[in-house]
């Protein structure tokens, strides 16, 4: 299955290579576009930076059905393994389900310094029971979607990425797999007690989707030396948000977070 052009892999690696890398994990049905605006800036700034695309993102919601869990958590903690074997140091990004799934890696692999963008750690509404259910008789339930064009995107990409993405994957909910993202988010919570990165995370106050309560979860519960940062306007798509301040403000505070000094 042809992957589209926003849901290429993302690699920006140095001439010489850096001695610090980044790996970025993206969210449930998103692709490594989504992250490409934190990669950039990343880059830019003297790191490395890895953005891995999960098995049956970026393709068709007929791929997407055929994947679960451990594929995708099997593809991150590849790149993230290249990553650690090549480099002195090594941080993460995750956003949404991609910050559940940091939160297992980081305690697998030992990363010091991770930034969770709305991590999925608290999803009102997601039943696994009821998901477990209707999974069993229904593929994939039809649901309202309409294109954002305030949204604007960092990354390389056809014309027609975001229609397309959106008719595959955001024009239906895919019982069978949101139970596998619930258990992803059981896991991470789960090993949050564990966790000794030092994580910062980031929560808007216009996110519909994880609430602002995942910041104090993560600052209470994990044993490293976290900071929670709640902006006020962002939406869930921190890393792409509309509102301009509330972007910069969230590309500011994972540069400072980051970047080794």
């Amino acid at each position: 299955m042809q992957i589209r052009t926003c849901a290429q892999p993302i690699e920006l690696v140095h001439d010489v290579p850096a001695e610090h890398a980044v790996v970025c994990l993206h969210g449930y049905t998103g692709y490594p576009g989504e992250l490409a605006l934190p990669a950039q800036l990343l880059y830019q700034s003297g790191c490395d930076v890895f953005v891995p695309r999960y098995p049956g993102h970026g393709t068709s919601g007929s791929d997407f059905l055929t994947t679960g869990k451990r594929d995708w958590i099997t593809a991150a903690e590849d790149t993230l393994r290249r990553a650690v074997n090549a480099y002195a140091t090594v941080s993460l990004i995750g956003h949404s389900m991609g910050g559940a799934i940091a939160i297992i890696l980081a305690n697998q692999f030992s990363i010091k310094q991770v930034v969770l963008y709305a991590p999925a750690l608290i999803i009102p509404g997601l039943s696994l029971i009821k998901v477990s259910f209707f999974g069993l008789f229904i593929p994939r339930i039809r649901q309202s979607w309409q294109s954002d064009p305030r949204y604007q995107f960092f990354d390389e990409r056809d014309e027609d990425d975001d229609a397309y993405m959106g008719s595959e994957y955001w024009s239906y909910l895919y019982p069978r797999q949101l139970r596998q993202l619930e258990l992803i988010r059981r896991e991470a919570v789960q090993q949050l007690p564990e966790s000794t990165s030092n994580i910062l995370v980031i929560t808007g106050g216009d996110d519909a989707t994880v609430p602002k309560d995942v910041g104090q979860m993560v600052v209470d519960v994990g044993c490293g030396e976290n900071r929670w940062v709640h902006v006020e306007h962002a939406t869930h798509m921190i890393p792409y948000d509309y509102h301009n301040d509330a972007r910069k403000q969230a590309m500011e505070e994972t540069l400072n977070w980051l970047i080794p000094r």
